[in-house]
């Protein structure tokens, strides 16, 4: 029997006591009983489930972690060696007429690229008609809006439950 079900067996099991006035029988309270029982066991298997795949969680946060660095490694390490060979294309590539760099060698042809990019050496000098201001909604004021009696449009104030394990 699943959590769904005991849930559903200890619903009928009230509305039985709820229709007999409240009275008890000893049928009533073996059922309840049996159901609290099944709720128990479920409700351990469960913990325990979760608190195994949390904990694999954290493993694989770990994991993730520790690829994201050494890819970071791996990609720093191609850009330093791409600048070194654009440093060395600009001295030993020959131009053509395009102005692009070329080298040939038995198995691989390389070739420079111009590109232009903007650089900022002082933001505070830049006008305010290049600056691009970003809207975002604030939850945490709008919180604390709800909280002190203001209604905002479009917005409530949601109660979420959540399981503790300990």
């Amino acid at each position: 029997m699943n959590l769904y079900q005991i849930t559903q067996d200890q619903s009928s099991i009230i509305e039985l006591l709820e229709d007999n006035g409240g009275e008890a029988t000893e049928e009533v309270l073996n059922a309840l009983e049996i159901t609290r029982d099944a709720f128990e066991r479920k409700a351990e298997a469960y913990a325990h489930v979760i608190l195994k795949l949390d904990g694999e969680v954290d493993i694989i946060a770990l994991e993730i972690k520790r690829l994201q660095a050494l890819k970071k490694t791996k990609e720093n390490s191609v850009s330093r060696l791409k600048e070194s060979l654009t440093s060395a294309m600009l001295v030993f590539g020959e131009e053509d007429a395009k102005g692009i760099r070329r080298y040939k060698t038995p198995t691989l042809s390389l070739s420079t690229r111009k590109s232009e990019s903007v650089s900022i050496d002082d933001e505070k000098a830049i006008l305010s008609r290049y600056i691009i201001t970003k809207h975002e909604v604030s939850k945490s004021l709008i919180s604390e809006a709800i909280k002190n009696g203001i209604h905002v449009d479009g917005a409530s104030l949601k109660t979420n439950y959540s399981v503790q394990i300990k």
